[in-house]
C-alpha cells in the first residue's frame, strides 16, 4: 500500500503538470483540437519519479512477458523488444472513460491505485448508475446478444491490474464516490520485434 501511495502521488502530480504544461506539437495548423499526448516512461518525466517507479515499470516489462508466454503461447518471449507508454489518470466525480479501443498498441495494463472513498458495495449499487467500474465489450460478432450480456463489469480496487487486448472496446462507469478521486495508470504496449521478423523489409 505504500508504494501504490507513492505511484499515485508521482501520478497526481504528473497528471496535473501535464494539464498546467501541455506540450507544443510539431504539426501544422489543423482546424481541430488535437489531444495532447503522455508518457511517463519518458526522461522529462523520470526524472521526477520516486524510486517505487523504475520498480514498477520493471514489473511491467515482467508481467507482460509472462503475459505473452501464458495467454499467446510465446516461447520467446524474452527475445521481444516491448514498446511501452504510461498515461496517468486523475477522474474526479462524475466523470468517466468513453468507449474506446487503443489502436497504436498489442495490449493494455491498468493499474488501480485510487477508486476514491465511502463507495456503494458493488451488491447494494444502482446499476443503472453504477460507480467506476471497468466495461469490457465481447468482440465476437453475436447477432441478436443485447448489449448487457455482452459486456464484462469489473469492479475497481486500488492495486487492482487488468492486463487485455488492446483492440477490445472498453470504457468505465461514472466515478460516483462521494470523495476522493479515481486515479490509474494506464500501459499501453507493443511488441516491436514479432517473430519471423525476417520476412520483411522496411519500405
Amino acid at each position: 500500500m505504500d508504494q501504490l501511495e507513492e505511484l499515485k502521488q508521482f501520478t497526481t502530480e504528473r497528471f496535473h503538470n501535464h494539464k498546467a504544461h501541455p506540450p507544443r506539437h510539431a504539426l501544422p495548423d489543423v482546424p481541430v483540437k488535437l489531444r495532447t499526448q503522455l508518457n511517463l516512461f519518458l526522461p522529462d518525466h523520470e526524472m521526477h519519479a520516486p524510486a517505487v517507479w523504475f520498480e514498477f515499470k520493471r514489473w511491467v516489462d515482467r508481467t507482460y512477458r509472462a503475459y505473452l508466454k501464458e495467454a499467446h503461447g510465446v516461447r520467446n518471449v524474452n527475445e521481444l523488444e516491448v514498446l511501452a507508454r504510461c498515461i496517468p489518470v486523475c477522474y474526479q466525480k462524475g466523470m468517466r472513460a468513453q468507449p474506446h479501443y487503443h489502436h497504436t498498441g498489442d495490449h493494455v495494463l491498468c493499474l488501480y491505485l485510487d477508486c476514491g472513498n465511502d463507495r456503494i458495495p458493488p451488491e447494494d449499487r444502482d446499476w443503472t448508475v453504477g460507480d467506476g467500474e471497468l466495461l469490457l465489450q465481447d468482440p465476437r460478432p453475436m447477432a441478436g446478444f443485447p448489449f448487457w450480456e455482452k459486456v464484462r463489469y469489473i469492479e475497481t480496487f486500488p492495486g487492482l491490474v487488468v492486463l487485455h487486448p488492446s483492440r477490445i472496446w472498453h470504457e468505465t462507469n461514472p466515478f460516483n464516490a462521494p470523495s476522493g478521486q479515481r486515479t490509474l495508470l494506464v500501459v499501453t504496449l507493443r511488441v516491436a520485434s514479432h517473430n519471423y521478423t525476417e520476412l520483411y523489409t522496411r519500405l
